[in-house]
């Protein structure tokens, strides 16, 4: 199994020496790392991170700048980690920013005879990674492996008085369609990211097609590109528009989601927004459950994020 250590900024390389300290963490942060860590540690005797996940799979506004992209993939390389670029879904601004930080990195790829992945959440940055870049590996993140993910209703279907056939198709990933699978192939994707999800996982696709990924620790409900938290200041109409003047305060602020009305009973977890996208945290059953699937099924990495991955 491959270990691998997400961060979303730059400024959290730290992490590469010391991944579980959590001095800088939310309470909700070091709870949820301290039962990765521990559970990891009750499956494998000395996980090691080997690979260093950096960038946003849920806002463009949190792309980073290039000088510090370079100097954080010379960091992990020097530390002797495998290196992969997370890219989120972009507006045609973002595309040119995004093109910038590809065009970089490849030029520090070549240099280094190295292959670098990058996980596209978005099917233009797929295009564009295939197209104009020999020395990268394109990867297709969790927001593109389509799946049910909301905590009101996913623990739902996992429930024994469902219908069988019923249970077998909502727990099945989209990119299992067979058209969807050629694609993928088509287009250079080897390997899928998968969400420790809350209902059963049935078999992510075979090991002759694709490698898969499992996220422990946070799970993504939704994304979108209204920012709740950096919406605050605003009059209500102009709470929902998709350009905003980002000042980060998605790095500072955190929401945690109650429902006012349990009609379909006790949510299942914690869920949490922070700024354009809501996460659940992963219960220690959960994670339990989830490392589980991943061994049963070839799952060949686990992917850690320390922080809420916004």
């Amino acid at each position: 199994m491959e270990f691998a250590l997400a961060i979303q900024s730059t400024d959290q390389i730290t992490c590469l020496d010391q991944p579980w300290n959590i001095s800088d963490h939310s309470l909700i942060e070091q709870e949820t790392l301290g039962n990765v860590q521990n559970i990891l540690q009750s499956f494998y005797e000395s996980p090691t991170f080997t690979r260093l996940y950096i960038g946003s799979e849920f806002c463009q506004y949190r792309l980073p700048k290039v000088h510090d992209l370079v100097r954080t993939y010379h960091k992990a390389v020097k530390s002797g980690f495998s290196f992969t670029f997370v890219t989120p879904y972009v507006t045609q601004a973002g595309m040119v920013q995004l093109k910038q930080l590809l065009a970089v990195l490849h030029e520090e790829a070549l240099k280094n005879n190295d292959t670098i992945e990058i996980v596209v959440n978005d099917w233009g940055a797929l295009y564009e990674v295939n197209q104009n870049y020999s020395q990268f590996q394109p990867v297709v993140g969790r927001l593109l492996n389509k799946m049910i993910r909301d905590p009101r209703v996913a623990h739902l279907y996992d429930r024994e008085d469902a219908p069988q056939k019923a249970n077998a198709v909502l727990q099945t990933p989209a990119v299992s369609v067979s058209y969807f699978k050629r694609f993928l192939q088509i287009n250079q994707v080897k390997r899928i990211e998968f969400d420790n999800l809350i209902q059963n996982m049935g078999s992510p696709l075979g090991e002759e097609d694709f490698s898969s990924s499992l996220h422990i620790g946070f799970g993504v409900i939704a994304s979108g590109r209204s920012c709740l938290v950096g919406t605050l200041h605003r009059p209500k109409e102009e709470k929902f528009k998709g350009e905003v003047k980002c000042k980060q305060q998605c790095r500072h602020y955190q929401v945690e989601l109650v429902p006012k009305k349990e009609r379909l009973g006790a949510l299942p977890t914690r869920n949490i927004q922070k700024g354009n996208s809501v996460f659940y945290q992963q219960t220690e059953e959960l994670l339990v459950k989830g490392i589980q699937w991943a061994l049963e099924k070839n799952v060949n990495r686990l992917v850690v994020s320390p922080k809420i991955p916004v």
